[in-house]
């Protein structure tokens, strides 16, 4: 992947303009989205380094730039130290949102956590789509594409409402959270989603009667774009104690490997 690119003029501002981004405003993402910097709007850190080292904007008329997908709060605050060091004319605005923890979406890497300051509401719950530069996501797509792939975003649905389960049905003070366990899913795409900010809103609904060892739900989530609907995700699952989930996947698993040892051994193993 290439981490540098060509530096282009950077439009001054010039007053309003019709539209949600005026030519004075910027985002930058992260070199793993370099392909979307084909749009004036869109600038990776590499492309706008360069820039500002052969056509600054004039420093009557700073840039705005404000955070997309693929940086985080860390590259973000390191950039406003050169920036602010190297007396740029850019103004950073907002900042990068926080990715939730990464045991609270049962991912051993950071890297691969894609949401972002998860929340409960009113309405039900939700958070930011966030896509770190070095997620697996990312990495492994061969596809070169200036979107977002639709599997980030199934991922990131599923996520919410891994996080979501846990605090939605709260345990008992003697027994874990309880974990969401997913047995059917339903996926609409109606428009591509680019690297700039994302949400998630998603809602709970019960589809059965709760039992002691587990509650069926059914989670409606939906990806909104620049005040659009991009896509909608839903997600049939129970929410079960750790504990049943492992017993019935231990059941489960003795009972393939007895299937297929009675399968050896009569020649019927294909």
């Amino acid at each position: 992947m290439p981490l540098a690119h060509p530096a282009r003029p950077i439009p001054a501002a010039t007053g309003p303009v019709a539209g949600p981004n005026p030519p004075s405003v910027h985002w930058l993402i992260g070199e793993s989205f370099h392909r979307a910097a084909c749009n004036p709007e869109l600038l990776t850190l590499a492309s706008l380094m360069a820039t500002l080292r052969s056509a600054p904007p004039p420093a009557h008329s700073p840039l705005r730039l404000r955070p997309g997908l693929g940086v985080d709060v860390s590259t973000w605050e390191q950039l406003g130290e050169e920036v602010a060091k190297a007396g740029h004319p850019v103004r950073l605005e907002g900042e990068p949102p926080r990715p939730v923890a990464r045991h609270l979406v049962l991912k051993q890497n950071p890297a691969n956590v894609v949401i972002a300051d998860a929340h409960f509401d009113r309405n039900g719950f939700g958070a930011e789509l966030v896509v770190p530069n070095q997620t697996e996501l990312l990495l492994d797509h061969t596809a070169d594409q200036q979107h977002v792939p639709g599997m980030v975003l199934i991922e990131a649905a599923i996520q919410l409402v891994t996080w979501a389960v846990a605090h939605h049905q709260p345990a008992p003070p003697h027994l874990p959270s309880r974990y969401g366990v997913m047995h059917g899913c339903d996926f609409s795409f109606r428009r591509f989603v680019f690297p700039v900010p994302a949400q998630l809103t998603a809602t709970f609904t019960p589809t059965g009667p709760p039992e002691p060892e587990k509650i069926p739900l059914r989670a409606d989530v939906t990806v909104h774009q620049a005040g659009r609907v991009c896509s909608r995700l839903t997600l049939h699952l129970h929410a079960f104690y750790p504990e049943h989930v492992f017993d019935v996947e231990s059941n489960q698993a003795v009972t393939t490997l007895r299937l297929l040892h009675e399968q050896a051994l009569t020649g019927r193993l294909t």
